[in-house]
């Protein structure tokens, strides 16, 4: 018993370490190479959930490959949720999910070959291999699950900040390790026909494997991953520091949602207008599609701020907002392009629909109130297109038009939508 404990912690210490080296080395070689090393070692963890058992508690055996890989690898993926985004982390769930399908395919399609022996005193048995191929595609639409599973809960758990890091790791993945442990084992029951004894085992073994886990993610998140401290650091145990790791990926996506969106209507702002409408002006161009752009602005904002207040004020830009983002259609974006001033680029929009959506646009704005009042919001808009297949003079142009546009709706008396198509250059 001694003898086997001993080899299941050294077997977790090595995966775990070289794991953990391959991830603190992404920023000389990039992901590629832990990503590798976490795919290649999943055969291994199937073959082995599937064959090896040990018994360290009387009664009851537990696999190696399912206690010691299969949790390690929920951690590594948490792990890189954390440090990365969900777009990273989606990486290897997916890859692991269709690796895994194809493998199954391969192996039910090579178990039809007729094989012959490579000597005489060789059998050759295929029974193994169908026996994985039925593993890998369960363990495939499990793994889907518990990988987004973990993800979830995890993000539930970090809410809970007086939770130490450590407990919120162990939490989350021995949430799922219980879910998966229910599927996995009803799977190797009726395939092997394994005792329950065996799944109970298991599930004992997973739970103690992801404590030792947790302490040793948590170990290196603080000694390795932890972010630049601030100059007013203040204590070395400050409760900033303690949650500052687990935080870390949620303030760096707070940070850049900020940096591209404006702060009180939540749309995109104008750095974001100057590189996203060039790139989309060159597009309908390569494409040969039409563009059209609305500018409009609220008609007298500035004496909505005199009368009522720069917080009443605030409340109208909000609601405009609210009524373009639910006027626009996924394709569509909108931005705050300044003060009162807002901009909405229809790619693959011809000049008489964009009019047609600028002028249900102005109707919705005109229904909207100034705080209690009945003092209405009214907008005035400017459209300028691009033909299908147009040569013109580009975003800059294309915003001169819909600028000028803009004024002659005001020049016309308010609350009322102009345009122009761009001339051919």
């Amino acid at each position: 018993m001694v003898r086997e404990l001993a080899l299941l912690a050294l077997e977790l210490l090595v995966y775990a370490g070289g794991m953990l080296v391959l991830f603190r080395l992404r920023g000389r070689f990039g992901l590629g190479l832990f990503f590798t090393a976490l795919g290649s070692l999943h055969f291994l963890e199937t073959y082995l959930a599937a064959n090896l058992y040990v018994q360290l508690i009387p009664g009851m055996m537990f696999s190696p490959g399912s206690v010691i890989l299969f949790s390690g690898k929920f951690f590594f993926i948490l792990l890189l949720y954390v440090r990365e985004d969900a777009l990273v982390a989606r990486q290897p769930i997916y890859g692991l999910m269709f690796g895994n399908l194809m493998a199954a395919i391969l192996v039910l399609l090579v178990s039809q070959h007729v094989s012959l022996p490579p000597t005489d005193s060789a059998p050759v048995d295929l029974h193994l291999l169908d026996q994985m191929g039925l593993l890998m595609i369960w363990g495939s639409v499990l793994l889907f699950i518990d990988c987004l599973l973990v993800i979830l809960v995890y993000e539930r758990l970090s809410r809970r900040t007086w939770l130490p890091l450590e407990l919120r790791l162990w939490l989350a993945a021995a949430i799922v390790l219980v879910f998966d442990q229910v599927g996995f084992f009803a799977a190797l029951h009726l395939a092997h026909g394994v005792p329950l004894s065996t799944g109970i085992g298991g599930l004992i073994g997973k739970m103690f494997a992801a404590g030792l886990y947790a302490l040793l993610i948590g170990l290196y998140l603080r000694r390795f991953e932890a972010p630049e401290p601030a100059a007013d650091t203040g204590s070395e145990h400050s409760l900033g520091k303690i949650f500052g790791v687990l935080t870390y990926r949620q303030r760096y996506e707070a940070l850049r949602r900020e940096a591209r969106h404006d702060a009180v209507t939540q749309l995109f702002n104008r750095g974001e207008f100057e590189k996203m409408s060039r790139r989309l002006v060159e597009r309908a161009t390569q494409q040969r599609r039409p563009l059209s752009l609305l500018l409009f602005d609220i008609d007298r904002f500035k004496s909505i701020n005199d009368l009522h207040g720069h917080q009443a004020g605030d409340d109208v830009l909000r609601d405009v907002a609210e009524v373009l983002a639910d006027s626009a259609r996924e394709s569509d974006l909108a931005f705050r392009f300044g003060g009162d001033e807002f901009a909405v680029i229809l790619a693959g929009t011809p000049h008489d629909e964009a009019l047609a959506f600028a002028e249900r646009l102005r109707e919705r704005i005109a229904r909207l109130r100034i705080g209690a009042t009945d003092m209405p919001v009214t907008a005035s808009i400017g459209v300028a297109s691009i033909r299908a297949g147009q040569s013109h003079g580009g975003i800059s142009e294309l915003v001169r038009i819909a600028d000028a546009a803009l004024y002659q709706a005001k020049a016309d008396g308010r609350n009322r939508v102009a345009g122009e198509i761009l001339r051919e250059v």
